[in-house]
């Protein structure tokens, strides 16, 4: 019963907060969308996220920020806000590995010159320990990321979609550039492994960039 009354009102606490939430998006996004919109993104982003979660500690911050992610998509592919850089996605099963350093990867590399996200079509309940730590070798923390769903608005808002033998899954949109990088999956794997494929997507991510570089000259 204590743990029932606990669960009541750790919920109660975080309807606050992301009423709270709503609110300081609605300021921010209030030119692009109506009220209505921003509580359903808000909560449709907890929902989510509180499915899968293993670690519900920052679960509200986290729906937070996926649901600011979403809006900001959103507001670009309405183009309410500029974005002039090259937008990609990275898609993979369980964004907690793969997806995720690809991500963090370009946006060391590119140093803002590309936007990148990830996400997963059946999100993990946290990133895989061995992903973390090759990453943090290479001074890139993954230590606030968490694993999150591929939401229309952000596929919408991507140019570029990069998968990880998922491509089969992943409805194409128009107008929108398609890659499939064959990557296995870094779940169970040993450090060693998911180091070699940390490295391989380094080297796939710095041509990417280089690509993109080229387009934009």
């Amino acid at each position: 019963m204590m743990n029932e009354h606990h669960t009541e009102a750790s919920r109660a606490l975080d309807r606050n907060v992301l009423e709270r939430t709503a609110a300081h998006l609605y300021e921010r996004y209030a030119h692009v969308v109506d009220r209505d919109t921003v509580n359903r993104i808000v909560q449709e982003s907890y929902d989510e996220l509180d499915r899968t979660a293993a670690v519900k500690t920052y679960l509200t911050a986290s729906a937070g920020n996926f649901a600011d992610h979403r809006l900001r998509s959103i507001a670009i592919a309405k183009g309410a806000i500029e974005s002039p850089h090259p937008r990609v996605l990275f898609v993979d099963d369980a964004n907690a590995g793969r997806s995720q350093m690809a991500a963090s990867l370009v946006l060391k590399h590119s140093e803002g010159r590309v936007a990148a996200r990830s996400a997963g079509l059946e999100p993990a309940g946290r990133l895989y320990d061995a992903a973390v730590q090759a990453m943090e070798e290479v001074d890139v923390s993954l230590t606030h990321a968490y694993p999150k769903p591929l939401s229309h608005d952000i596929h919408a808002a991507a140019q570029m979609v990069v998968t990880f033998g998922c491509a089969d899954r992943v409805e194409p949109l128009e107008g929108t550039e398609y890659r499939d990088w064959d990557i296995p999956s870094l779940e169970g794997k040993p450090l060693d492994e998911v180091r070699r494929v940390r490295d391989d997507l380094d080297a796939r991510v710095r041509e990417l960039i280089r690509e993109l570089d080229s387009r934009e000259a």
